[in-house]
């Protein structure tokens, strides 16, 4: 009995592990992908967003080919998900310079604010939302808002694909700006 409660402690251990790894591994790909793009000067909110999924839409606006039962499941997994926080030391142990991160630590929305506010310029101030996963964390849905300026944002979610061991986007979709 007790070595069976042992397995059971261990199995909890890692597969508790395995989520948080995947999120912070999502973290990553999405930074390194919209640096990628050439997008320079990044201000990280720590506040993660609900992210929403809709399965027609998707299907609708993708055209991807996903099996049904893993669009389900994200979209069941999707209500078990909430707002959090994202941790400061993510951003440390990215790799890029203040021309790319302008700081190592995540903002509030009152710190985002207050640089709107004494620079009196558009930011690249962003936003990512809580991932959604399947069950098995292959695949996930994530969301990104960048605040250009007080009451000015654009944005649009990801489609990520986890294969041997690191996370691909897929698609990119649902744009949308204010």
């Amino acid at each position: 009995m007790r070595r069976t409660l042992k397995i059971l402690l261990i199995l909890i251990s890692t597969l508790s592990y395995s989520q948080n790894n995947s999120e912070s591994e999502v973290f990553k790909k999405i930074i390194e992908h919209e640096i990628g793009k050439g997008t320079l000067g990044i201000y990280i909110l720590c506040e993660k967003s609900k992210t929403t999924f809709d399965l027609k839409g998707f299907k609708e606006e993708t055209g991807l080919e996903v099996p049904e039962n893993i669009l389900k499941e994200i979209e069941i997994n999707e209500s078990k998900y909430s707002n959090g926080i994202w941790n400061s030391e993510l951003i440390n142990k990215l790799n890029y310079g203040s021309d790319f991160i302008k700081n190592k630590k995540c903002l509030n929305k009152k710190e985002a604010e207050q640089i709107f506010e004494k620079t009196k310029k558009r930011q690249n101030i962003v936003s990512i939302s809580e991932p959604v996963f399947d069950n098995n964390y292959e695949n996930c849905i994530v969301s990104i808002t960048y605040w250009k300026f007080t009451g000015s944002a654009y944005g649009n979610k990801y489609f990520l694909k986890k294969d041997y061991g690191v996370w691909t986007v897929i698609a990119v979709y649902e744009y949308w700006m204010t």
